[in-house]
């Protein structure tokens, strides 16, 4: 049996979901097991990934490799007394079939006398965490860039935000009394076009009379190119996070993001990057996969350690916004984007690059965890209740991915009535479809036995590509063919999972784990 886990955060989860969510959730303790001990297998799936035994439960996200011997002893267990199993593996040692069964059912691919160890319905009702609010604010949606796939659609001639806009932005959010932690997030467009604005608004939420005791974040996301001293020693004092957008080197960059009078871009961003690095700013990049840079995983690890950036998230490009005029020009298919990144993650293992790629670090989270803390990789994404947008002329959406879709618009803070950000959703039909999307319900994810990883993926993308949020999303071939191929790869290759862990793709807590309980040679398997 090989997989990899993470038995610190499991340990953690068997209590808080049963106590914040009752949810059963037993991965360790010891068992006992008596010759009368009824074994089941029920909604155990064997797949063949690269010529060895996947045991999987499409609906608890369970998963081991199983040996040789091990798939053969495994059609045969359901509704089979233990002692059959104990009998048929005593020369494997007096203790191999008790091994083998433990393992099983603490990995959540075994029942004993009907019980599990991982609660069937773990997934039924939501991401099991509690992520708090979101807010996103698009201060503008001008910008000095003409990104020919712009999510936001962006351009000189686009609205920005005023003072009286933002501040009641910001107190809708604050009227949402069902969270203990608010996070807002400047975009746009380049939010640094309005940087008095942001200021102002950054001082209004520090300083907001129904603060409380909330937890508060605020963060960035800006192309880098108009950033100064001034403006990063305030992001500095501020404590706010920073994303910055960079689609590769000189060449890649002024293809892909040229300023809007055609010029390079590429000197600027990596001034404003080397001013982050010089005031001790911490920040993540943002790559958007198109067809500028999706030619060179190698060059693009290059220019982002080059430029001192260790941690980013290669968004490949989605058919949103701008790029839905552009495809021709931006678009690429899911195989380019597969291999693209398969290419890329092995460049950094092979060359041990101290390169966090956040999409891969997400997926090896949902691997070794039962709770959904990436939004846009769940059904369960909290679009329009947990997550809001607001555009510069004040009308609301239920995610910054939907902010260009006129049909996924929730209304505008200048509503009668409207009392928080949230309220909108409430009453609201798509939302209405969104929180009841569910990955068995949808073609083609019933009978997927990763359903329950991409949980269908990101609903504004099932709206703007198919009309309907009642369908499963377009990145539906890249999550079906990374998962197991992640899973495989570093369950099978030691070095490049202790690589990964040790670059914090399992939070620096990831355990391999690898015994073979029944070796082939003179296993005689009989139903």
């Amino acid at each position: 049996m090989k997989y990899f886990s993470r038995p610190s955060r499991e340990s953690a989860e068997g209590e808080y979901l049963a106590g914040v969510f009752g949810k059963h959730y037993e991965p360790f303790g010891t068992i006992g097991l008596s010759d009368a001990t009824m074994l089941g297998t029920e909604g155990v799936v064997l797949e063949d990934i690269s010529g060895d035994t996947l045991a999987i439960h499409p609906e608890n996200a369970s998963w081991a490799f199983l040996s040789p011997g091990e798939a053969r002893w495994f059609p045969h267990l359901h509704n089979k007394p233990f002692g059959w199993l104990r009998h048929g593996m005593l020369q494997h040692g007096p203790d191999a079939a008790l091994d083998f069964a433990a393992h099983l059912y603490r990995r959540g691919l075994l029942t004993l006398n009907n019980h599990a160890a991982v609660d069937q319905r773990m997934f039924a009702d939501g991401p099991n965490y509690d992520e708090g609010n979101l807010i996103e604010l698009l201060i503008t949606e001008k910008c000095n860039l003409a990104c020919p796939y712009c999510l936001a659609g962006a351009n000189s001639s686009m609205p920005a935000m005023n003072s009286e806009i933002a501040r009641k932005t910001v107190d809708l959010a604050f009227n949402m009394a069902e969270s203990n932690v608010l996070a807002f997030e400047f975009a746009g467009g380049e939010p640094f076009l309005k940087y008095d604005l942001m200021k102002e608004t950054v001082a209004y939420i520090r300083n907001h009379p129904l603060k409380g005791n909330r937890r508060l974040f605020l963060s960035t996301q800006t192309n880098a190119t108009l950033l100064n001293e001034e403006r990063v020693r305030w992001l500095k004092e501020q404590d706010i996070r920073v994303g910055i957008s960079i689609d590769g080197g000189a060449q890649a960059q002024n293809k892909s993001r040229p300023q809007v009078n055609g010029k390079e871009s590429f000197s600027k961003l990596a001034r404003g990057i080397d001013l982050l690095h010089r005031f001790e700013v911490p920040f993540g990049g943002l790559v958007v996969l198109n067809r500028s840079n999706a030619d060179d995983p190698a060059e693009l690890a290059t220019t982002l350690l080059d430029l001192g950036i260790h941690g980013f998230r290669l968004n490949p490009i989605a058919y949103l916004g701008d790029a839905r005029k552009n495809w021709n020009q931006v678009g690429l298919s899911q195989e380019h984007i597969i291999g693209f990144m398969k290419g890329l993650m092995a460049h950094i293992v092979d060359r041990k690059l101290p390169l966090l790629e956040d999409n891969v670090r997400s997926m090896c989270d949902f691997l070794t965890s039962k709770q959904r803390r990436t939004r846009c990789m769940r059904t369960h994404c909290g679009a329009g209740d947990t997550f809001q947008a607001v555009a510069a002329n004040g009308d609301i959406y239920p995610c910054g991915r939907a902010t260009q879709s006129p049909g996924l618009k929730l209304g505008n803070i200048f509503d009668p009535g409207l009392e928080s950000l949230s309220q909108p959703s409430r009453s609201n039909d798509v939302m209405a479809q969104i929180r009841e999307r569910r990955p068995a319900d949808l073609e083609g994810c019933s009978n997927c036995s990763y359903r329950q990883l991409c949980q269908s993926g990101c609903s504004a993308q099932a709206w703007e590509r198919y009309g309907t949020v009642r369908h499963r999303t377009p990145e539906c071939t890249f999550y079906k063919t990374l998962y197991p191929y992640l899973m495989h790869w570093l369950s099978f290759d030691e070095m490049a999972f202790d690589h990964l862990n040790a670059y914090s793709y399992f939070n620096n807590e990831g355990r391999h784990f690898s015994r073979d309980f029944a070796p082939v040679a003179g296993v005689p398997v009989t139903a």
